[in-house]
């Protein structure tokens, strides 16, 4: 083993092109890029030609701080780092945390390491997401054995009292009321336990077209009193996904359920769009609405159970939908800009 690393040596470029941090080497003197790597290509939306070459106040002309610190660093011969930086590529506008130093034995040349600070607030989103995925199972496991207990007693009582006495009329009703709405709760934690089973699913090759299609048609005929406009636009060559029929289409029905109830003016529109983008989960569902939007104090915990800004809601809508993407180890994302609440599910395509 230690021949082989004694024998073998890395390039230099092939490490760093493999970093998920933008790097940029600078000549001090002109100011100019003389080296990028693969992440600075696409955080910057640029090919390494056309940055290679350019002069750093050229490449970030609108970004006078950013310029500022490297001048700093430059003139003071000195180590720089910063946090939460705004810096404009060609297509947005990030914060950043940057890392300027000089490169040792070499007075004229300067890295810069950028890291995206989007990336982590995603990351953060995907673990709350997560976490709530595994919150509403304990908490729907825990509640089902609690409830369970008393209930049975509940519906054996009542029936005791059936046989014992010869009650008649509207006490009678009444006492099969009981028992018939003990029976029925006990059927909804059933099917809440579903939830908590961890064995793996049935799934089957599944077009989310066709499940988009049947939730939005469920969903417009409960709001059909509402006036909303439905957008749709599905990508007709979407590759099918392994998945669970009656769960996606329950995770879908919730989310657009979800947009419907948001919406509380005559012009409401729901966008819903599927496309194929080449990444780890390219499968994307994107729902968008124009209502009421969600609270800043609810982004955070959005996916945890009785989460929720609804005067009557339960907060279990979301937690489940968290349950049923992790189940297809999909992810979900969502933003709020101008009261548009816009939600993106993202999964696997099925593999051959």
């Amino acid at each position: 083993m230690d021949t082989l690393v004694k024998n073998r040596e890395l390039p230099s470029e092939y490490i760093l092109n493999s970093l998920q941090s933008p790097i940029i080497v600078i000549n001090s003197i002109k100011k100019m890029i003389i080296y990028c790597n693969h992440a600075a290509e696409i955080f910057l939306e640029m090919s390494g030609r056309n940055i290679i070459g350019k002069k750093i106040n050229n490449l970030f002309k609108d970004d006078s701080y950013f310029v500022s610190l490297v001048d700093k660093s430059i003139k003071s011969n000195r180590n720089i780092n910063e946090f939460n930086v705004l810096i404009n590529t060609p297509k947005k506008r990030t914060s950043v945390s940057i890392s300027i130093s000089k490169i040792e034995n070499n007075n004229n040349l300067f890295t810069i390491i950028l890291n995206d600070l989007s990336k982590s607030f995603e990351l953060s989103k995907q673990y709350n997401f997560e976490k709530s995925a595994q919150s509403v199972t304990s908490l729907v496991s825990m509640l089902s054995h609690e409830i369970k207990n008393p209930l049975s007693g509940i519906k054996g009582a009542s029936q005791i009292i059936q046989k014992r006495t010869n009650i008649k009329g509207k006490d009678l009703n009444l006492i099969r009321l009981i028992s018939n709405e003990a029976e029925r709760i006990k059927k909804l934690l059933n099917s809440l336990e579903n939830f908590t089973d961890d064995r793996p699913i049935k799934k089957k090759s599944v077009n989310l077209n066709q499940i988009l299609r049947s939730s939005k048609d469920s969903v417009d005929a409960m709001f059909n009193k509402k006036k909303i406009n439905y957008l749709e636009n599905y990508d007709p060559s979407l590759p099918n996904i392994y998945g669970n029929t009656d769960q996606l289409l329950q995770l879908f029905i919730n989310l657009l359920k979800n947009s419907a109830e948001a919406i509380n003016k005559d012009n409401g529109i729901i966008k819903i769009l599927t496309r194929y983008e080449h990444s780890n989960l390219p499968i994307k569902v994107i729902i968008e609405d124009n209502g009421v939007g969600i609270p800043n104090e609810l982004k955070e915990n959005i996916f945890d159970a009785f989460v929720t800004n609804k005067t009557n809601g339960k907060g279990l809508g979301l937690s489940i939908c968290a349950k049923i993407i992790h189940s297809h180890s999909g992810t979900i994302e969502f933003d709020t800009i101008n009261n548009k609440t816009l939600f993106t599910v993202m999964f696997e395509k099925l593999k051959k």
